[in-house]
């Protein structure tokens, strides 16, 4: 009752500090989450104007790729349109099929190009316009390339592999009137085609509306890369104003902070060390902060013990654990001591015919009777699974016969139990510290004589004799 009286009265006087400095201090919430909401404002800000200036630069590609685009589309149609001209006339001359198939791979290379062209791509409608009238015009001529290339095909006079490797276009049938002509004639006709007034025309208007096409482009994609410019350095003056303003409200952030956190914190250093409490001062939140590191040191202590209690005990027996072992043994290497191993008989029976839950009870119930028959200063160790052991001070060759009998003890009390639980017994072998003949530790000649107790089942505790 006093004890509870006293806890009451101390949370009594903790929640009379902390009514008493409620309302003392200054208050940094609410300057911080100002200075936070003023960053926010300036980063969202800045998001805004980076996004702007995403996309500004994202016109600009788009610009120089269509000029880009536009550009190689009409140098191309120029080019490939005198290529054609020449593999035509070539082919009316001699009529070689090599030339018919170059004459070929050229078309499709360039009809490609032109299926790849996307008018409402380019930067000006003008331009497109006189591209897709080069186009139209380009096609045209080739039209009448390919009708020039028929008529002029001597396909009587010429092999059967010749036949087959002629390009598809000049495998279509001529007119009967056409078919009536001689060659001779036919090619005279071809050659008065690819010479002719539309023909010429034709090539003309391809090359007069390609170069409309390049300097249309590239009037309206300078006039469009210089407005995007233009707002690109609006938006990065932006951008160095809010820097700027960000600068200074970090800057200042920090000046406040420094003034009303750090320094009284560092003032708290010196407490920290010492493992001390904190004197309850400075603002409003620090109070608040120094109570609860009071409270908390206050509690650790407890906290502490507790923890140093699970690292050296094992949590099923609430025994020693290995590591509680090992640090004990070495200890007692050079004393008077006996050390006893033992173990469950058949444990692995149980977890496997009536499961984990009751292996845990077995473990409990020998654990519980060790503790019940050993002394005091005896000290009783789970050094893993199913397997214990005991550090006895004062045991010798003498009195190991005792401990056999406690041993003896606990096997007929373990069989008597009146629980649900299965029959359990225990095997233990004993090393006393002046044996005879030792071979090694005390703990491997406990442990030697308890594999070799298993094998015999003799007894349910044998002493080490050498």
């Amino acid at each position: 009752m006093n004890r509870k009286k006293e806890g009451k009265s101390s949370e009594q006087n903790n929640s009379g500090q902390r009514a008493s400095g409620q309302h003392s201090g200054i208050r940094l919430s609410f300057l911080n989450v100002l200075l936070i909401c003023v960053g926010l404002v300036i980063a969202v800000l800045m998001v805004i104007s980076t996004y702007q200036t995403t996309g500004s630069v994202k016109e600009i590609v788009t610009v120089t790729d269509n000029y880009l685009n536009n550009q190689q589309t009409s140098g191309m149609l120029q080019d490939f349109t005198d290529d054609l001209e020449g593999l035509a006339r070539e082919f009316v001359r001699n009529g070689a099929v090599g030339t018919a198939r170059e004459y070929e791979g050229k078309l499709n290379a360039m009809n490609a190009q032109l299926d790849q062209y996307v008018p409402e791509s380019s930067n000006s409608e003008a331009a497109n316009q006189a591209l897709l009238s080069a186009i139209n015009a380009f096609r045209k001529r080739s039209d009448i390339e390919k009708q020039a290339m028929r008529l002029a095909l001597d396909t009587e006079n010429m092999p059967q592999a010749s036949l087959a490797a002629l390009p598809a276009f000049l495998k279509t049938e001529l007119s009967a009137a056409d078919q009536a002509l001689s060659v001779s004639t036919r090619q005279s006709l071809a050659a008065d085609r690819l010479d002719s007034e539309e023909y010429s025309r034709y090539g003309e208007t391809v090359r007069t509306e390609v170069d409309d096409s390049h300097r249309l482009s590239s009037q309206e994609g300078k006039k469009q890369a210089e407005d995007t410019f233009s707002r690109v350095n609006g938006i990065v003056t932006e951008q160095m104003i809010l820097v700027f303003l960000f600068i200074a409200v970090a800057f200042a952030a920090l000046v406040l902070n420094r003034l009303l956190i750090i320094t009284p914190m560092q003032k708290s250093v010196e407490n920290l060390d010492r493992r001390e409490p904190i004197p309850v001062r400075g603002s409003y939140e620090m109070r608040h902060l120094a109570q609860a590191y009071n409270d908390v040191l206050k509690d650790n202590e407890e906290k502490t013990k507790a923890l140093s209690y699970s690292a050296t005990h094992d949590a099923l027996t609430d025994m020693f654990n290995r590591a509680m072992f090992d640090k004990k043994y070495k200890e007692a290497q050079n004393e008077q001591v006996a050390v006893l191993v033992a173990d469950v008989d058949h444990f692995k029976q149980y977890n496997d015919e009536f499961g984990h839950d009751i292996g845990d009870k077995v473990l409990q119930m020998a654990a519980d009777a060790l503790k019940r028959h050993f002394r005091a200063e005896d000290e009783i160790f789970r050094i893993g699974g199913d397997e214990f052991c005991i550090i006895m001070p004062g045991i010798c060759q003498d009195r190991a016969e005792s401990v056999r009998d406690r041993i003896i003890r606990i096997n007929g009390e373990l069989k008597q139990t009146d629980t649900q639980m299965p029959p359990v017994t225990l095997s233990a072998g004993i090393a006393c510290w002046d044996r005879p003949n030792p071979k090694g530790s005390l703990f491997k000649d406990a442990d030697r004589v308890l594999l070799e107790l298993k094998k015999t089942r003799e007894t349910c505790c044998a002493v080490y004799q050498g």
